[in-house]
């Protein structure tokens, strides 16, 4: 590749001439200090990364596109503020991107470096410091054609799902061009398919099951005298169409089996087409212009149970041999199960405009996105004319066609149209130098229009939602050196540095949101760092919270607190359009070491304190405290069974939480010891100026006489990798974890007893680990996760219980090979060339959340077929780079 301005049509304006030109001098304490520039495309901040990945360590990981790139490294780029998780913030050679979309589906062989910054470094990008930033750094010149097919199968079979993909990528001086087509098809998993008991007391059943409606629930007196006692309950003689009272005296007080978990789906079948594309092109020397386009096809089918309704059998019908009115509830296999299918159309697309004047970067995304969804849920069949037949003794209820000419009612209908659009600007620059360094603003501005259109149909009811939201924001940045390590009082008491951020945003819907923050960042060392921090936000509910359409699905199993039991009930799920809006607070501790006799190795501790008002959450477990704080949600029969829960968001008054997560990422080579890594990939112990070249710096020419690395087409893993291993593991110890759903109800500790999910409580302990090796050609690695266990307490009435959940270790094991480097495989079969097979075992402990209650008891509702269907899972995939 010729020496350019810009690389890889996604960087930004190269400056040197060499990625990394020393430069040897010495301060004035007569130490000598080796400079570098930084990687082109790296990002510019004093910010130490809290991780680097370099071709080695990218290859030794075996991924297939950045997709799986980013959730190898989860432990390194997740973030322990606010809340919650998301995704890292994405830049591609320095510079924001519309979307992850941009770049997802590259392959991992196109890229250069990996840094994982703090996140600290989103307000330079005008995003709020809430997640870790990843810069993705290309390589010059490459082209490839990637193929991967997989197949999927649970150790306990039941279902599988297969996927193909493909992948075109070409990078050159002035254009990239990535096109991904992936196709993949799962079938579906029933309950009988994991030998689950289904809930006791139901009287419905395919064959059905008579109960009394004399005294005392008492069916007749003399089916009492011919059992020799009391019945109450008795199943129906199967295969016969006039069963007399002394066939129904085999079946007193035993009823026919009430499981019908053939027909109900733990996961359902589905489809998923989905094509990606990016394009980008170098306009000039200083500007950059890319396009994404994505479309996503994805259905789903699932099956819900079976008809079922109880009606009354007359005492003087011809077909009842009890003399007295009785009742009759049962299943009908006719017409067929309920079913629930969903077709979801997603249309995405994004650009990107970067520019840069003269000392300042200018960027400018936009973004739009369609999602069409439609649900079709079947309620469930008509029973009027049955129920009249049986009452007018014209219909034999025990006959073997009883209802086979059965019609459904009309379906549940649930439509809704998402639509977004988006567009902001970004500019980013020094505004002056001072002896410490520069000064350096960030200015973003964005319009956002948000627009919900939603339509139910339910029991002949139809309910329209039409939302609709204009955002406009604004916000300042402000970064300001205080001392330099390289002169007067920086020399002896370090670098510090400030930095501060204020935004303002305008719903139209909502009104005015604030949110603000500021740092403090030490260094008293080139290897040590202390940065505080403290954010202040506002956040408005998601129009879809507001207004997602309502939909309610039946035979949902679930735990009943109150009563100790498990059953299957009615769920409402949609939007609420009550809620109101949050304020949140942060306090942020971190540090981060790398000490220098210890090679390739760094050290992070954080400290977080989060205190909330007015939070947004998804309906939480239904505890007894739960349950007393939302009474209008929950709806019981007159004995006090749980018949249904409305499971809409709501408003928590207060949440507070303190946390505590410190962890390691080290790495090394198996072999031969490659050049030590420094700061933004220079050499080791140095420092990388600051400066325009430094903000703007894109890749140039490598020095004259220097071999390319890596470049032209990609292959399968390269034949002269070097050997390498690696491990991030970081550990989180939660201190503080409470909520206050209203003023003058009890506080919910989650640490002690108290849940607001189905998983229990909140995991005092929680370790996230990632690492494997990578050895002539032959790659394992471990990824998983780690929670300790907690409890759910329940009233501690007679009847109530309390809930134990297990602590678990979920843990991903990936076994692949480079046949590329298998030299007398390659020889006997030349296609395999640029090849590489994987297997990976999900869950390889086939560790399953085990819940207990206080008799040690599993609920049914808890099954670990309930709680973990996939369980361990097996797949193979081959992927071969043309």
């Amino acid at each position: 590749m010729a020496t350019n301005d810009v690389q890889s049509a996604g960087s930004t304006v190269a400056i040197s001439n060499a990625d990394a030109a020393e430069q040897v001098e010495a301060n004035p304490s007569g130490e000598i200090v080796v400079t570098a520039e930084r990687i082109r495309g790296s990002v510019d901040t004093d910010v130490p990364p809290v991780d680097e990945l370099n071709e080695a360590d990218i290859a030794a990981i075996g991924a297939s596109s950045l997709t799986d790139l980013i959730a190898a490294v989860a432990p390194q780029a997740n973030s322990g503020r606010g809340r919650g998780r998301g995704m890292p913030i994405i830049l591609l050679n320095g510079q924001r991107v519309s979307g992850f979309r941009e770049l997802r589906d590259l392959p991992p062989e196109a890229i250069r470096q990996v840094q994982i910054f703090p996140e600290e470094v989103a307000l330079k990008y005008g995003f709020r410091p809430n997640q870790r930033v990843i810069n993705f750094i290309l390589k010059d010149n490459f082209a490839s054609f990637a193929a991967e097919i997989e197949h999927a199968q649970p150790e306990d079979g039941g279902f599988g799902s297969n996927e193909f993909e493909a992948t075109l990528t070409q990078i050159g001086s002035k254009t990239r061009f990535n096109l991904d087509v992936e196709l993949e098809r799962s079938t579906a998993l029933t309950e009988t398919e994991r030998d689950l008991i289904g809930s006791g007391g139901s009287l419905l059943a395919r064959g059905g099951n008579v109960s009394g409606l004399g005294p005392n629930g008492e069916i007749a007196p003399a089916l009492s005298a011919l059992a020799r006692s009391r019945v109450t309950q008795a199943g129906v003689p199967l295969g016969i169409t006039n069963p007399s009272l002394s066939q129904f005296a085999g079946t007193a007080n035993r009823l026919n089996d009430s499981d019908i978990g053939d027909v109900r789906t733990l996961l359902p079948r589905t489809e998923r087409l989905e094509v990606n594309g990016t394009w980008s092109k170098s306009l000039g020397p200083q500007t950059i212009l890319s396009l994404n386009a994505n479309y996503a096809l994805n259905g789903s089918e699932s099956v819900l149970g079976l008809p079922g309704t109880s009606f009354v059998l007359p005492g003087n019908s011809v077909f009842s041999p009890f003399g007295q009115d009785v009742t009759i509830s049962r299943y009908f296999d006719a017409p067929r199960p309920l079913e629930r299918e969903s077709e979801t159309n997603v249309f995405q697309t994004g650009s990107t405009f970067n520019h840069v004047l003269g000392s300042w970067r200018w960027t400018v995304t936009g973004n739009y996105a369609r999602t069409a969804n439609q649900t079709r849920t079947t309620r469930n069949a008509d029973f009027t004319a049955l129920r009249a037949g049986v009452l007018a003794g014209t219909v034999n209820p025990f006959a073997a066609d009883f209802g086979a000419k059965l019609l459904f009612l009309a379906p549940d209908l649930a439509n809704s149209l998402n639509q977004n659009m988006d567009v902001r600007s970004t500019l980013a620059g020094t505004v002056l130098k001072v002896p410490a360094g520069d000064v350096q603003m960030t200015f973003a501005s964005g319009f956002t229009r948000q627009m919900l259109d939603s339509e139910t149909w339910r029991s002949s009811v139809t309910n329209n939602v039409a939302l609709r939201r204009n955002i406009m924001n604004h916000s300042v940045n402000a970064e300001l050196p205080l001392t330099s390590r390289d002169f007067g009082l920086g020399s002896v008491i370090g670098e510090w540095a400030i930095n501060g951020n204020i935004g303002y945003g305008d719903l139209s819907d909502f009104g005015q949101l604030l949110d603000y923050g500021a740092g403090l960042r030490w260094a008293p060392a080139r290897n040590l760092t202390f940065q505080v921090s403290i954010t202040g936000d506002e956040n408005a509910p998601g129009i879809g919270q507001l207004g997602n359409p309502t939909l309610a699905t039946p035979n949902v199993a679930t735990y009943d607190f109150t009563r100790g039991e498990s059953l299957f009930i009615n769920v409402i799920t949609g939007g609420n359009a009550a809620l109101i809006g949050e304020k949140r607070r942060d306090l942020i501790l971190n540090a981060n070491w790398t000490p220098n006799f210890i090679k390739d190795f760094a050290l992070q501790f954080s400290y977080f304190k989060n205190n909330s008002r007015n939070t947004t959450a998804a309906f939480p477990l239904l505890t007894p405290e739960i349950e007393a704080a939302f009474a209008s949600r929950v709806v019981r029969d007159l004995d006090g069974r749980l018949v249904s829960i409305d499971q809409r968001p709501v408003n928590f008054d207060r949440e507070t939480s303190q946390r505590i997560r410190w962890g390691f990422n080290v790495s090394g080579s198996i072999d031969a010891a490659p050049a030590a890594r420094g700061p933004f990939g220079a050499p080791p112990s140095t420092t990388a100026p600051r400066g325009p070249g430094a903000a703007t710096g894109a890749p140039a020419a490598p020095p004259a006489g220097a071999q390319r690395a890596a470049g032209g087409r990609g292959s399968g893993g390269g034949g002269g990798r070097p050997s390498r291993w690696n491990i991030a593991l970081y550990h989180t110890y939660r201190i503080q974890e409470e909520i206050l759903i209203r003023p003058g109800v009890p506080i919910l500790d989650l640490l002690n007893g108290s849940a607001t999910n189905s998983n229990g409580g909140a995991a005092r302990h929680e370790v996230e680990l990632s690492g494997g090796m990578f050895h002539k050609g032959f790659g394992l690695r471990l990824q998983g996760t780690y929670k300790s266990g907690t409890t759910a307490k329940g009233t501690g009435l007679p009847g109530s219980n309390d809930l134990r959940f297990s602590d678990i270790a979920a843990i991903n094991v990936f076994l692949f090979v480079n046949l590329d480097q298998q030299a007398r495989v390659v020889k006997a079969v030349p296609f395999l060339k640029g090849s590489r097979i994987t297997l990976r075992v999900e869950n390889i402990l086939n560790d399953i959340v085990d819940v207990r209650d206080q008799n040690g008891n599993v609920p049914l509702g808890y099954q670990q077929g309930y709680i973990d269907p996939r369980g361990r899972v097996f797949e193979l995939s081959v992927r071969k780079l043309f």
